[in-house]
């Protein structure tokens, strides 16, 4: 910095003839903030706007349609729908600051093992039923850039809970879904093309509980049962869903 030297060398050297050395320290200090204020003022501000990665975004109201794939977790009895497609519609409302309230429906066609708990173990299972997981939740979203984008993109962490049926009758081993309540959380990334709709991806991860019939654990004739340790006569699981989609201002 051989040009910053000489400034303040030259500055100090001229206050030190004409007033002294206490009123040259005050000078310095003047000459130093003079000099520096300009690279303080770009290091707070970090960007031009016109080059800065954050943009300005108005989040409203919002409908997404999505669809995606719901994995889900085995459950001790094994009688849980299997792994299956799944359609999705969404409806966000921005509430303040960051935070968004969303009211979310999916529903997940497929099927799942029919069981007879009083017979043997080979022939326990005696086919498979189709089956539609209905899922109706409700909660908070929270924009980690709050209403801004970084590069185009809104990341957001969720939770929310809600309920869960697949509206399906007790079968021939006395097990049925029945309606439960649910809780849900998850991570969102939304991409805000400069034209054309809002892309939008979901991970989330669903908890319910499962409740099994008193047959699940009588033995049958070859000394087996569905399941021996009654502390399983509910268990949590659930599903880990990724959906994508596009999301449509409403309103606007």
């Amino acid at each position: 910095m051989p040009a910053l030297s000489s400034v303040v060398y030259s500055a100090f050297s001229a206050l030190v003839a004409r007033a002294g050395v206490r009123r040259a320290g005050v000078g310095v200090g003047v000459v130093v903030v003079g000099v520096m204020m300009p690279a303080l003022a770009t290091a707070q501000v970090g960007h031009l706007p016109a080059n800065s990665p954050f943009e300005d975004v108005k989040l409203g109201q919002n409908l997404s349609i999505m669809g995606g794939w719901m994995a889900m977790k085995r459950d001790p009895a094994d009688v849980a729908p299997a792994s299956s497609l799944a359609a999705v519609l969404r409806y966000d409302i921005a509430v303040g600051g960051p935070a968004s309230l969303y009211v979310r429906y999916l529903a997940a066609p497929s099927e799942r093992k029919l069981l007879v708990p009083t017979n043997p173990r080979a022939t326990r299972v005696i086919g498979m039923s189709g089956v539609t997981t209905h899922q109706v939740d409700g909660g908070l979203d929270l924009s980690l850039t709050g209403k801004k984008t970084w590069h185009r993109l809104i990341p957001s962490l969720n939770g929310g809970a809600g309920v869960v049926s697949d509206f399906a009758a007790a079968d021939t081993g006395s097990y049925q879904f029945g309606t439960k309540f649910s809780f849900s959380y998850g991570l969102s990334l939304r991409y805000l093309p400069r034209k054309g709709p809002m892309i939008r991806v979901d991970l989330t991860n669903f908890m319910w509980q499962y409740d099994y019939p008193d047959r699940y654990f009588v033995q049958a004739s070859d000394t087996t049962s569905v399941l021996t340790d009654t502390r399983n006569r509910s268990a949590w699981r659930g599903s880990r869903t990724v959906t994508v989609g596009v999301t449509l201002p409403l309103f606007r």
